[in-house]
């Protein structure tokens, strides 16, 4: 028998009450509020209990009306209620670790079911450090070992324990030999990204915007508030924050408080009309500071206060700095989730294939809990393609290709109005050649969220290869112009364009502001040989590209469009990059393409 049940001596009427005053706490607390998923799956075993049932809800019906699995569901192929119930059950013990508790909600392994377990008064002496030790444990005659009023267990008879005295040595070498599995588990768990028990799933960080700070004029309160809804806009479309609705002056603190808080002022300069703008980005949990910057804005840029739109992009981007506040401070954690999804945006600033492949196990993991989110959907076409860019004329190549294409398609069918999902949608359009639709589609997707510097490059970059070369360099600019910090591709592919048009000063002058990491990529190594090349560094440009080479794992021989193609995905980029390689002298003209490298180019 369930020894939970065992222990439940009180009315169903009380344990109903337990249940849902236990359920209203559980909802409240951080831990599932972070976990939305696991939220949704805790109130459907829960609101199956109150609503009088008393056999346990099928998996059929978990999958299909807890966890949004379609009608079509199998569950006797797909394990994933059963995955997603020891999820929560292992959440739920963590939290009852934390809180002393006189009763808690369980689901005993091997059942769906929503159970109470009692017990007789909350520990003092050692807190909730073991929420799950059996207080209806039984002694050798049965009968249950009670817990002391003050939360020790009634001490043993003589007898016992003279009886268990010839047993020490055992006891002790068992607790050595366990003591040694820990350690191995333990290692083997730092070393497989969390996933020997499963980790837990991390919801996108939430963020507040504090009411901006202003005068008490009617102006100031004008511009202030057209500050506050400038900075709410931007944000809202960015889908790895979550913005917090704004509360008015005198409410109430939130239950489970925002992980940043952006504080904002504006201050009138002293002459021209102009304004200054103070934003401040907080951890809430230390109340640090990570981030300010003061921005002054003329007198024709209010009331839509277009020069904060960098400031936005590089808070909340894919590169921002809320996603580096959480590679700085768990820089080797890939929980699936934020965490992940921060990973994945570092990969592709510098991509190996170690890291790759714990990205891709995250990843997988994430939309399991997320399976019609656009975001890991499209973060796993992406990083698919690339899979595919070095293995084209593969069988794997060809099998990357078409998973990729499927997590773009399942993107956009799961969210179709998301700037996230249509732009998956976009770039396996361009990758397969059709720049009607990528464009088309793309358009739509920089529409949605005009702010993301990592859209509009892609854009930019597809629509050069496409030939609308105009089109393209101003949305490349564009992207730079949004967040220089972190600017990679987009002004890699600006560089290269101006180095076309024989502006090569300027085309260096771009790549010589880009930061580490950006500056170590292999788009940058390549683009910047060919403008030292042209500027009649010819030395300088070959040391560069043999850095290439030897990044790439290729022989010297090489030809470029079979270097290009290990880390550049857009035939025509691959096929204009050879030709200035050859024609600028970093690489010989006797380095033509081979045949099968062409066919698998073009």
């Amino acid at each position: 028998m369930d020894r939970t049940k065992a222990s439940v001596d009180q009315s169903s009427d009380d344990a109903e009450r337990i249940v849902a005053d236990e359920l209203a706490r559980l909802l409240e607390s951080p831990m599932f509020v972070r976990s939305p998923v696991l939220t949704r799956l805790l109130q459907y075993l829960a609101d199956h209990r109150l609503q009088g049932n008393r056999t346990a809800p099928k998996a059929y019906a978990i999958a299909t009306e807890a966890l949004g699995r379609s009608a079509d569901f199998d569950p006797a192929v797909d394990s994933y209620p059963r995955v997603m119930v020891g999820r929560l059950r292992n959440l739920l013990d963590r939290y009852y670790a934390e809180t002393p508790w006189l009763h808690r909600l369980r689901v005993p392994q091997g059942s769906y079911e929503i159970v109470v377990q009692h017990r007789a008064a909350p520990p003092s002496s050692r807190s909730a450090d073991a929420p799950d030790a059996p207080h209806d444990e039984q002694g050798p005659a049965g009968a249950a070992v009670p817990e002391a009023a003050g939360g020790s267990a009634v001490p043993a008879r003589p007898a016992q324990a003279a009886a268990s005295r010839p047993r020490g040595i055992w006891l002790w070498l068992g607790f050595v030999v366990a003591l040694a599995f820990a350690a191995a588990a333990g290692w083997w768990f730092a070393r497989s990204d969390g996933h020997l028990l499963g980790a837990d799933f991390v919801a996108m960080p939430t963020i507040e915007v504090s009411s901006p700070a202003a005068g008490d004029t009617g102006p100031s309160r004008a511009m202030a508030r057209g500050l506050d809804s400038k900075l709410r806009d931007g944000l809202r479309r960015f889908e790895l924050v979550q913005l917090l609705s704004s509360r008015g002056p005198g409410a109430a603190a939130r239950q489970t408080p925002a992980d940043y808080r952006l504080d904002a002022s504006i201050v009138r300069a002293l002459e021209g009309g102009a304004v200054d703008v103070t934003l401040v980005l907080n951890r809430v949990a230390d109340e640090r500071a990570i981030w300010s910057q003061q921005i002054r804005l003329g007198q024709d840029d209010i009331p839509e206060f277009r020069g904060l739109e960098p400031a936005i992009a590089q808070m909340a981007g894919d590169y921002g700095i809320i996603v580096r506040d959480q590679l700085q401070r768990e820089p080797n954690n890939y929980a699936p989730g934020f965490p992940c999804l921060a990973q994945f945006n570092r990969l592709r600033q510098m991509r190996t294939p170690v890291a790759a492949q714990r990205v891709d196990r995250c990843l997988r993991a994430t939309i399991v809990d997320l399976p019609g989110d656009p975001v890991p959907l499209g973060a796993l076409s992406l990083l698919r393609f690339g899979d595919w860019q070095p293995l084209r004329a593969t069988p794997k190549g060809k099998q990357a290709f078409a998973e990729a294409q499927d997590f773009a398609r399942r993107a956009y069918t799961a969210a179709p109005n998301s700037a996230a999902g249509i732009f998956a949608m976009a770039r396996a359009h361009f990758y397969v050649g059709q720049c009607q639709r990528g464009v088309a589609m793309g358009n739509a997707a920089v529409e949605l969220n005009p702010y993301d510097p990592d859209l509009a490059g892609f854009m930019g970059l597809f629509k050069t290869s496409c030939g609308l070369t105009a089109d393209g360099e101003a949305l490349l600019t564009r992207s730079v112009m949004l967040d220089d910090s972190h600017a990679g591709v987009p002004a890699v592919t600006l560089a290269f364009l101006r180095s076309q048009r024989g502006e090569q000063p300027e085309a260096l002058a771009l790549l010589d502001r880009m930061p580490s990491p950006s500056n170590m990529e292999p788009q940058y190594l390549m683009v910047r040989s060919v403008v030292l090349a042209r500027m009649g560094k010819v030395d300088e440009a070959r040391i560069l590209w043999r850095r290439l080479l030897d990044y790439t794992g290729q022989p010297a021989a090489a030809p470029p469009e079979m270097v290009l193609r290990q880390f550049m995905i857009t035939p025509a980029v691959i096929a204009r990059a050879s030709i200035a390689l050859r024609e600028s002298g970093v690489v010989g003209p006797g380095s033509a393409a081979a045949p099968a490298a062409a066919r698998a180019t073009n």
